[in-house]
């Protein structure tokens, strides 16, 4: 039976990690670049707004212009660009990620996106030949220990509870938490409160009393199993540093009210002597 369990942690942290290292994953993140209004300008050249790496891209490649809260494409002829799976258009208006369906920019072997922040609009960008990534010597975990598998019940929100939750930005998003979960964690209470998804598990936000020692120091992050009535497995050992442990282009949420925690969960991720 614990062979079949470490089996299984084994194998789920194995695809964690070919995720992590895949070719636009949160390791290969180049940049994150404010836009202002009006025209944006990006290229390989020192002198654009949007600098891309050398040799990555033509000197200029093209614009970004921002009215109020619609982002228009401008691509030089120079530039082979492509917008998701055709060649990218002048004149395209870009969705950002914030409608769950935005559109990608490719040029050459970089990614860019339109991503929307506490009202602010920004490009983030992939390198796949980023140092992070080529360089990067693998997650780090605690040992599996099947003690930090734990039964927690459920008391769900109704309506759900309105919370507001800081990011690594300084932003305060408004969201929703749709149950508190109680458990007994190494010999403590602990209650924590988290979002259902739409799989019926749970996702969690949390930070304990290991954070800054040898786990991330914001934030780690946790789904749940399929919850089951009033009750779901929630295990310890899946909690997963979140992409700012990994990335200085990421703009992570941080725990919602009551999930820091003063009890040490020594099960997850590692973080250790900083990013890699």
């Amino acid at each position: 039976m614990l062979d079949a369990y470490f089996a299984e942690i084994a194998a789920w942290r194995a695809e964690k990690e070919t995720a992590l290292r895949a070719e636009y994953s949160w390791l290969s993140l180049a940049g994150l670049f404010w836009l202002k209004e009006g025209e944006n300008r990006f290229g390989s050249a020192p002198g654009n707004d949007i600098v891309l790496p050398q040799g990555s891209a033509p000197a200029q490649a093209g614009v970004f212009l921002v009215e109020g809260k619609i982002v228009t494409l401008g691509i030089l002829p120079k530039a082979e660009a492509r917008l998701d799976d055709e060649p990218a258009p002048n004149g395209a208006a870009l969705r950002p990620d914030v409608t769950g369906d935005p559109n990608f920019l490719y040029l050459g072997r970089l990614r860019m996106v339109l991503v929307e922040r506490g009202g602010q609009l920004a490009i983030r960008l992939w390198d796949p030949q980023h140092p992070n990534r080529l360089n990067f010597g693998g997650r780090m975990w605690y040992a599996p220990d099947p003690a930090y598998r734990v039964s927690a019940r459920v008391k769900p929100y109704d309506p759900p509870k309105p919370v507001t939750i800081p990011d690594m930005l300084g932003n305060d998003n408004e969201s929703y938490m749709h149950a508190s979960l109680g458990m007994e964690v190494g010999g403590a209470p602990v209650t924590l409160n988290a979002e259902k998804l739409d799989s019926g598990a749970y996702y969690i936000m949390f930070r304990d009393a290991t954070a800054g020692k040898t786990t991330y120091p914001a934030v780690r992050y946790l789904t749940t199993e399929v919850a089951e009535g009033d009750s779901v497995i929630v295990d310890f050992n899946k909690a997963l540093s979140p992409p700012c442990a990994f990335t200085e282009f990421a703009t992570c949420p941080l725990p919602p009210p009551g999930n820091v925690l003063k009890v040490a969960i020594e099960a997850g991720e590692l973080y250790e002597n900083g990013i890699r």
